[in-house]
């Protein structure tokens, strides 16, 4: 025994209940969030390898900077995202149905294969073939790894745990700007953006191997669609946790029909309809002010300090970090000030940030606008990119986190691919100035969405607990923990 509290099981709502109120935890929290969230880290990686190739690949394959055909810069920025569109709705709903571990295991296969492929395609169309699987890959993964880091913590550390995903995805981005480096020194030249590309591969198959060793069902969606003595099986390995299931007194609750797994109209439906507005909102505009600054972060950088490689790669880089550590504030700050205040901060700084570079662009200094473009990562980070993917995955009850999260990230590349697609055209037809003052906008609808619809799910419990009893469960050990996971 650990301290955890020994149980006795009648309902599925006993193990919400227990998670939720913090009473137990696993065995190791912090391995629990890093292999399901190490996918994340993939994504980040990705995103910042291709904004650093688009130079070298618009070079390699004699790309154009607008146009709908595979020659398009736009059109091969956009295939990763409808991919992960494309994967986000179907994992959401797979993640439901099939549960979170097998999920968690077949998208990690999908991403190494497709991004090894990415990273050595020969021409632009099989070059977009791989980037839009490696889009389906990332969309599958994302929802179930958010739902499984929720049903893993209690409601006081949901928000937190969740939003650890933005310092993953920040982090990975700095990672791959440094580790690229000493390639660039040892004369890999315009093959730069493959080794780029090639090298996120290694992370994916280090959190692939991780998932395979250590990963169990999430003991919520198990107790809900395989039966008590699974989720006793799950808690007792997981957990260090002495649980037996009382057949006897046994409390069968019958599934409601909108709460069941895979529902993608419960998202539409009281009480979940303002919740489900609000969340798609969010997310478009976050995504589109981020895909087309931080995308396309070292074309800005390029266009500051022309022929200066390496210090584009370094700058951009050091920008990224001090993302993280904006995405580490928005973890201490989500429980104390909520997802819709930080979302309120964040998006008021990075509007702020847009509309000086927009204003002043042809008379700012460069080191000046690269300060202004460190402190929109910082803001974004810290208030603006995660609030509305946390708030997809936390706004829901566990028999449709999974399709909540999945059509979060679905909607997400909406906004994703109206940046990445915008961003090179209207640079090419109106400019830097003109464009990024364009963008503003997308903070701006944000701010009035956090102002009309007060919803913030932290600190909330979500799930539909029915009429029952709602004591947790009977404890038969004396030691009762009451530390939170």
């Amino acid at each position: 025994m650990t301290g955890n509290a020994a149980v006795v099981l009648r309902k599925p709502d006993d193990v919400l209940r227990l998670i939720d109120t913090g009473r137990i935890r696993p065995k190791n929290p912090a391995l629990v969030k890093i292999v399901a969230l190490g996918s994340i880290f993939v994504d980040g990686w990705d995103l910042s390898s291709f904004g650093l190739g688009t130079v070298q690949i618009t070079s390699e394959f004699n790309l154009t900077n607008s146009g709908l055909s595979l020659h398009s810069l736009p059109v091969i920025s956009m295939t990763i995202l409808l991919g992960a569109m494309f994967g986000g709705l179907f994992g959401g709903y797979l993640t439901d149905r099939v549960g979170r571990t097998k999920m968690l295991l077949i998208t990690l296969f999908l991403l190494v294969g497709a991004t090894v492929l990415a990273a050595t395609a020969p021409n632009p169309e099989l070059f977009c073939l791989w980037r839009f699987l490696m889009g389906v890959g990332v969309g599958l993964d994302v929802p179930v790894a958010l739902a499984f880091v929720a049903e893993y913590s209690a409601i006081s550390n949901k928000g937190r745990n969740v939003t650890m995903a933005q310092v993953m995805s920040t982090a990975a981005a700095a990672v791959a700007f440094f580790v690229i480096i000493p390639f660039h020194f040892i004369g890999v030249g315009e093959q730069l953006w493959r080794w780029s590309i090639g090298l996120g591969a290694v992370p994916a198959l280090i959190v692939l191997i991780l998932r395979f060793i250590y990963t169990a069902e999430s003991p919520m969606w198990a107790a809900k669609y395989e039966g008590l003595e699974k989720a006793a099986e799950i808690l007792r390995k997981n957990y260090d946790l002495e649980v037996t299931v009382d057949e006897e007194r046994r409390v069968v609750a019958p599934q409601e029909g909108r709460s069941r797994a895979g529902s993608l109209l419960a998202l539409f439906r009281p009480p979940y309809t303002a919740r489900t507005i609000l969340v798609s909102i969010l997310v478009v505009c976050q995504a589109a002010q981020y895909y087309a600054i931080s995308l396309y972060m070292p074309k800005i950088f390029s266009s500051l300090f022309p022929d200066d490689i390496v210090l584009v790669l370094v700058l951009s880089g050091v920008v990224n970090l001090i993302g993280a550590i904006g995405a580490l504030g928005c973890v201490a700050g989500t429980q104390r000030l909520g997802l819709r205040r930080l979302g309120l901060i964040g998006f008021s700084i990075t509007a702020g940030c847009l509309a000086i570079i927009s204003g002043a662009f042809s008379v700012l200094a460069a080191s000046i606008a690269v300060v202004l473009i460190a402190v929109f990562s910082a803001a974004h980070n810290f208030g603006a990119g995660y609030v509305g993917t946390a708030m997809g995955t936390l706004s829901y009850p566990t028999a449709i986190r999974g399709i909540g999260g999945g059509y979060t990230q679905a909607i997400t590349r909406v906004g994703g691919i109206i940046g990445a697609f915008a961003f090179p055209v209207l640079l090419d037809a109106q400019g830097m100035r003109f464009t990024i003052g364009a963008i503003v906008l997308a903070p701006l609808v944000a701010i009035i969405a956090l102002v009309v619809i007060r919803w913030d799910p932290v600190g909330k419990d979500v799930e539909e607990h029915g009429d029952e009893d709602l004591d947790t469960c009977d404890e038969v050990g004396a030691s009762t923990s009451t530390r939170s996971n």
